[in-house]
């Protein structure tokens, strides 16, 4: 037998336990951010590109984290299902995600690419509001705005003017290449879409990004005063598989 058939095998058993252990192990980041001298704090857990289809692995791991971590509120950016799941399937999933002061939502490209039959229903029926183009005050110095998807969307800018310019802003929009539309207007931003690349080559990095990602593949960015967070999401997208780029849900303590 050829010498290298062992390394070949060795190297190919490697590669599929890693890609297994990518793709399967939700991760868990934690992030603290200031907005001001205040004395409130709010903590945040933020979900993306879910791409759901049922009660799975992750779907699992993610319903556990948010027992742990109770996070006060909830912000999902996008991308909720998997177009092959059923309603059974997605509500098995959404009515699991609970927080005190609400679980919000906006929507993705995958919203529009391929809508999910009955979602106004869907997400009534599990108490997510849908914020996209629409604004609410959760604090009386704190507002949420949500924005339409950027790519294939619509996004109302002019709801920023509804808005008191004393007051502390938290946008959420899906496609992270918006934060260059709305930097400087928004002091903490939270997006997706990315999947952090998904597939990241060691020594090369990310193989390729969706258009709408830009510069903004994962992590932490800062533009005019503003912040955003880029979620590598939960689930996948065209390809089932990650490499070096695990799932991740962020929890966020904000102080205010």
């Amino acid at each position: 037998m050829n010498k290298k058939w062992p390394i070949f095998f060795f190297v190919l058993f490697s590669l599929c336990v890693g890609i297994y252990f990518h793709t399967n192990t939700l991760s868990v980041t934690h992030h603290q951010v200031e907005l001001g001298k205040g004395n409130n704090q709010i903590r945040v857990a933020h979900i993306s590109d879910l791409h759901t289809s049922g009660l799975g692995t992750l779907e699992k791991q993610l319903i556990k984290i948010l027992q742990d971590k109770k996070p006060d509120i909830i912000f999902i950016t996008g991308d909720l299902a998997t177009p092959s799941g059923s309603f059974d399937g997605f509500e098995s999933v959404l009515k699991n995600i609970k927080a005190p002061r609400g679980v919000y939502f906006v929507k993705g490209n995958w919203e529009y690419w391929e809508p999910i039959q009955n979602q106004k229903k869907l997400l009534d029926e599990n108490g997510i509001i849908d914020i996209t183009n629409k604004t609410i005050q959760i604090d009386q110095s704190l507002w949420l705005i949500g924005f339409d998807d950027s790519e294939e969307g619509t996004p109302n800018i002019n709801i920023l003017e509804t808005i008191p310019k004393t007051a502390k802003r938290i946008g959420l929009f899906h496609s992270p290449i918006f934060f260059e539309k709305i930097a400087g207007r928004i002091d903490l931003n939270f997006a997706g879409h990315s999947h952090g690349g998904q597939i990241r080559i060691p020594f090369l990095g990310v193989l390729w990004v969706p258009r709408g990602t830009g510069k903004y593949i994962q992590g932490w960015f800062e533009q005019d005063g503003s912040k955003l967070f880029v979620s590598r999401g939960i689930g996948t997208s065209i390809l089932p598989i990650r490499f070096f780029c695990s799932p991740e849900v962020a929890i966020v303590d904000i102080v205010y």
